[in-house]
């Protein structure tokens, strides 16, 4: 077993996603980027694996990331 197997990807997606959580539940939305970072990580993740299965699901969190950001500006440019 070898820790860094998949060169460190898999560890900066983890490490990434529970950095997003962190940061969304204080409501900071630089949560949505660390998130888009751990997908994009996942997904290169999934194609060393082979797993298309990581790499769509991954691709759709990334998409559904950019959008929360994508919102969450527009609803701050909206309140000024």
């Amino acid at each position: 077993m070898q820790i860094f197997q998949y060169y460190g990807i898999d560890w900066l997606a983890t490490a990434c996603g529970l950095s997003g959580v962190y940061l969304l539940g204080n409501q900071n939305k630089f949560g949505f980027v660390v998130f888009m970072v751990a997908s994009m990580s996942w997904i290169i993740f999934g194609a060393i694996t082979g797993s298309y299965a990581v790499i769509i699901g991954s691709c759709i969190f990334l998409v559904l990331h950019a959008r929360g950001l994508y919102k969450w500006i527009r609803q701050e440019e909206a309140q000024v």
